[in-house]
């Protein structure tokens, strides 16, 4: 299985995708790099957004906590 995470414009992290069958890490940052640029200024990304808008079939979210010790 192969995971890409996906940054904003501004390189913070939006979240993580997993690849389905279907889907190559080139088709999934070019239909990335298009969904950012089509989102109006004061729009965030979401990852969530993205995969539902079409994306479905080569990709799913995939949710990734973090363990931070204190």
């Amino acid at each position: 299985m192969d995971a890409i995470i996906l940054h904003d414009k501004e390189e913070e992290v939006i979240g993580t995708v997993l690849l389905k069958e279907q889907g190559d890490f080139g088709e999934i940052t070019e239909r990335w790099d298009k969904y950012l640029n089509e989102l109006e200024d004061e729009n965030e990304a979401d990852i969530y957004d993205f995969v539902s808008k079409g994306n479905y079939d080569v990709c799913e979210v995939l949710n990734v906590e973090f363990y931070q010790p204190k």
